[in-house]
C-alpha cells in the first residue's frame, strides 16, 4: 500500500514538473512567434530593397547602351529631320520624326541602315504635310555593343 502511495505521489510530483515544462515551452514558443510576427514587415521591406537593388544594378550595367544609341542617332540625324519621340527598349528602337525635305528623309534612312548598331529598319506610317514636311514612324532592332 505504501508503495502504491509513493508511486501516486511520484506521479503527482512529476505531473507538476511536466506541467511546468509545458508552460515554459508554450511561453517560449509564444515569445518566438511574437518576434517572428514583429519582423514580418521588416523582412518584406528587406526583400523589396533587395529587388530595388537588383533593378538598380541592372540599370547601371545597361545604362551606357541607350546613351550610346542616342549619341549615334544624334550624329547621323540630318539637320532638317526632327525627332518627335524616341523609344529605346532592351533590343528595340522606335522613332517618330518629321523631315522637312525628301532629301533629309532619305539621308536619315540611309544613315540608319548603314549604322551597325541598328538593324532591320522598318518604316511605319508616312504622311506628307505641306507645311511641316514628311511625318514618319519607324522601328528597328538594336544590336549589342553599339558602335557607329
Amino acid at each position: 500500500m505504501i508503495t502504491t502511495e509513493i508511486v501516486v505521489l511520484l506521479a503527482f510530483i512529476s505531473r507538476f514538473s511536466l506541467d511546468r515544462k509545458n508552460t515554459d515551452l508554450t511561453e517560449e514558443l509564444t515569445q518566438k512567434q511574437a518576434i517572428l510576427l514583429a519582423n514580418v514587415e521588416f523582412e518584406k521591406e528587406i526583400k523589396s530593397l533587395q529587388a530595388n537593388l537588383t533593378t538598380a544594378k541592372t540599370l547601371l550595367i545597361n545604362q551606357a547602351k541607350p546613351i550610346e544609341l542616342v549619341n549615334t542617332i544624334e550624329t547621323i540625324l540630318p539637320a532638317d529631320v526632327y525627332l518627335s519621340s524616341l523609344d529605346i527598349t532592351s533590343n528595340k528602337l522606335s522613332i517618330s520624326a518629321t523631315a522637312a525635305s525628301t532629301q533629309g528623309f532619305a539621308q536619315f534612312l540611309s544613315n540608319l541602315q548603314s549604322t551597325k548598331a541598328i538593324q532591320n529598319v522598318l518604316l511605319g506610317d508616312i504622311e506628307r504635310e505641306p507645311t511641316t514636311g514628311i511625318h514618319f514612324q519607324l522601328s528597328a532592332d538594336v544590336m549589342t555593343g553599339i558602335k557607329k
